[in-house]
């Protein structure tokens, strides 16, 4: 199950490292295998043909960067809005009006299903750096999902992804953290 961030980068090194592997074995060695052993007796390992080998891994390595980053930030994505909601839940169950807790409600809804832009937008003064470089991958991201039908946008890499999208997560959580110890204001003690 890919749940957290690093798994989605494991996942992704492995079909990496697999297809590479895989189409070294078809175009190098196929042939010089030993198919009058026990790989001719593999029902499964007779069917391929060095070709099929060869051509499978390629469209593996064609779109796998691209899917790698759609997957990246679909999990970073349902983090951040799960970290959010935690810290906003625990801010928000003090309020008692009946008003406040509707507009609580509405905002609780906006993050949990609105625009990821304005969720990310609500840490631009943390660090707007950040999350410029976050959004680029947000935008490549979409274009992906999308049918990479428009122009495209300024293509971002599986590392360089992971990289954004984990320093953002440290980030929301350095703050929540320093949102936690900090101590209330003096009225309020």
């Amino acid at each position: 199950m890919i749940a957290t961030l690093e798994d989605a980068w494991r996942w992704y090194r492995s079909v990496h490292a697999m297809s590479r592997i895989l189409g070294r074995l078809g175009e190098r060695h196929w042939p010089e295998l030993d198919w009058d052993g026990r790989l001719g007796q593999d029902a499964v390992l007779v069917e391929l043909s060095r070709d099929q080998i060869i051509e499978d891994a390629a469209v593996i390595q064609a779109d796998l960067d691209d899917l790698c980053v759609l997957l990246l930030f679909s999990v970073f994505e349902a983090l951040v809005r799960e970290r959010v909601l935690r810290d906003f839940d625990a801010e928000a169950k003090s309020a008692t009006h009946a008003a406040v807790q509707r507009a609580m409600r509405s905002i609780r809804e906006s993050i949990e299903n609105g625009s990821f832009f304005q969720v990310l937008d609500l840490y631009k003064d943390a660090d707007a750096d950040l999350i410029e470089q976050v959004n680029q991958v947000r935008r490549y991201r979409n274009w992906v999902a999308h049918g990479r039908r428009a122009e495209k946008p300024a293509a971002v890499q599986p590392p360089v992804a992971y990289r954004r999208l984990a320093a953002f997560l440290e980030l929301i959580d350095r703050l929540a953290e320093d949102s936690r110890s900090a101590k209330p204001p003096a009225a309020f003690s």
